[in-house]
């Protein structure tokens, strides 16, 4: 499997303590991920408030299956976002929504000057339209390789495809996302 990360050794750790019934362990993991999964949850619903509540829906779920955890080689995160994506499908089919286009806004925009939110805003609307306008397999892999930064095999794991694959289908979704880009250019001269 190649060279284990630092934190991947102390979610490791931080594990088998939590499985082993110590709270405090747990609430660490829950500390270290709880960014990652409100981050990855906004950018499917699109709004702050029912992203928290999913996420504390995640790791609600996430400490009741922690006894069936096992490692196998792939991080914990892994295991957050299986659960993270079930949640979304759950919340969507519950009340009967389309997957959202992303909301890649964030709160960077609102910290800035009146003309950087403006541009800020109008750039994040010309990526959502891009976005949309891709498949979902392209989507999600510049959501979790690109958006969020995972590394390749984490993305690998969460969207059960080798490295390669994930590899080649990022390069295919950014030259479409590209292509997509230069079209709506050409289009709005």
């Amino acid at each position: 499997m190649g060279e284990r990360h630092p934190t991947d050794q102390d979610d490791a750790a931080l594990v088998a303590r939590a499985q082993a019934g110590e709270v405090e362990a747990f609430g660490s993991l829950y500390e270290r991920y709880f960014d990652l999964v409100f981050r990855y949850l906004r950018s499917r619903v699109g709004d702050s408030q029912e992203a928290e509540d999913l996420s504390a829906t995640v790791f609600l779920r996430a400490y009741q299956a922690l006894r069936r955890y096992q490692e196998r080689g792939w991080r914990f995160s892994a295991f957050l976002y299986g659960i993270a994506r079930n949640a979304l499908s759950d919340h969507f089919r519950h009340n009967r929504l389309e997957f959202p286009v992303e909301d890649l806004e964030g709160d960077a925009a609102a910290e800035g000057s009146p003309d950087q939110e403006f541009a800020s805003r109008e750039s994040s609307e010309r990526i959502r339209e891009v976005l949309d306008a891709l498949p979902p397999d392209y989507q999600e892999v510049i959501r979790l390789r690109v958006i969020l930064g995972l590394p390749t095999p984490e993305v690998a794991h969460w969207m059960r495809r080798s490295d390669g694959a994930i590899r080649v289908l990022l390069h295919r979704a950014l030259r479409a996302a590209r292509k997509r880009m230069l079209e709506n250019d050409e289009t709005q001269s």
